[in-house]
């Protein structure tokens, strides 16, 4: 079954053609079931835990570091991972909470309107895991509405993820360094008294043992501070192999995410011939990474596994996927497709799309092969 055309770009009106498009469920990959976290990624997870700290984890983008989030909280039944995803206009107040001022602005303007601060003001990741700790019964003495903090009824402890800190002006990492050591902070909008709300765990009540479990993600774009980093367990998390090292049965190779992620589709076939294909592309995918291709962008383990997802649709027989098998069938219909997948999702830079005056993943297909017959592949 070739690629389903469904727009031609000449005008001719055909709405039927989108019923031929697949169910296409984004989530069915990023499932935490499925993540393979390395052991020692594992022992720094637990380093961070014991130690109360949050965990700065690095590593190029798309290699599975906002993931371990949603992992975490899995594992240890915590529900969903709260997320705040960092800007360049980050200001340290936005990880907690956001206070909508023209709202309370015109609300105070407006006879008969409620002008109460708390009705603006809507919690963030941090804000609500703090929150989270503590009994229902402080969120209703702060005069908030039930929908700005979320909270489960009881209290809980909550995962947070602070993703992509490396984005936020510099200032920011610094500015929380006490809010995230004392899992304190504070709210001026709601200074009745003269004196800013102060929210935060109370020893005295036993609410550290709901301490929020926060991991900062980073593609190390820009230098951190110092004193943020001294806060913080670290890792950084290397691209992993593409097979385990002889001696080495619980490493996380790239074969085994694959196989954690899609594995389910390919092993419907009885006769293995897509499971070979299925090599063939992860081996395609080590091509394509080795220093020695000069690629401008190399693709990432998210991009492979978009690309695994296009060649193996989960809704199509595996003797069906022709794309997958062009693989090893130069000339073939389905070919031209192949290339096509090849290039939106493997080769985002337009110097790597044209080598020679030729589609650079006809290029590199044909390196591969050529690769691949000498006995150059893995």
């Amino acid at each position: 079954m070739t690629l389903q055309r469904i727009y031609t770009g000449r005008g001719g009106r055909a709405p039927a053609k989108l019923k031929d498009l697949p169910s296409i469920n984004p989530e069915a990959l990023r499932a935490p079931e499925g993540y393979l976290a390395p052991p020692d990624l594992a022992a720094a997870v637990d380093v961070a835990l014991t130690l109360g700290m949050p965990l700065l984890l690095t590593g190029e983008p798309g290699s599975g570091k906002s993931a371990l989030a949603d992992s975490v909280a899995h594992e240890l039944g915590l529900g969903q991972a709260l997320r705040f995803v960092v800007k360049s206009d980050t200001e340290a107040r936005d990880l907690f909470y956001r206070f909508d001022t023209v709202g309370r602005f015109h609300a105070a303007q407006t006879p008969g309107a409620d002008a109460h601060p708390g009705r603006y003001i809507s919690f963030a990741a941090l804000g609500k895991a703090i929150l989270h700790a503590k009994p229902p019964s402080f969120v209703e003495e702060l005069g908030v509405p039930a929908r700005a903090v979320d909270h489960p009824g009881e209290r809980t402890r909550s995962v947070v993820l602070i993703d992509e800190i490396d984005k936020a002006p510099r200032d920011v990492p610094n500015d929380i360094l006490v809010e995230i050591e004392t899992m304190r902070f504070d709210i001026p909008e709601l200074s009745g008294g003269g004196r800013a709300v102060r929210i935060g765990l109370d020893d005295a009540r036993n609410e550290n043992q709901y301490r929020p479990i926060v991991i900062f993600t980073s593609n190390r774009e820009k230098a951190l501070p110092e004193p943020f980093l001294r806060r913080c367990a670290f890792y950084h998390l290397e691209f992993p192999p593409f097979k385990a090292a002889e001696g080495d049965p619980e490493a996380v190779t790239v074969t085994g995410i694959v196989g954690a992620r899609l594995g389910g589709r390919y092993e419907r076939d009885r006769s293995r011939d897509a499971e070979r294909r299925k090599n063939l592309a992860i081996d395609f995918f080590r091509f394509l990474r080795a220093d020695r291709r000069g690629l401008e962008r190399r693709p990432t383990l998210a991009e492979l596994l978009d690309w695994l997802d296009f060649l193996m649709p989960q809704a199509v027989a595996p003797d069906q996927w022709e794309e997958l098998a062009a693989l090893e069938k130069p000339g073939s219909e389905a070919e031209r497709w192949l290339l096509t997948s090849i290039e939106t999702l493997l080769l985002k830079k337009p110097t790597d799309q044209r080598r020679d005056d030729r589609r650079g993943a006809a290029v590199l297909l044909d390196e591969w092969r050529r690769e691949r017959g000498s006995g150059g592949g893995r």
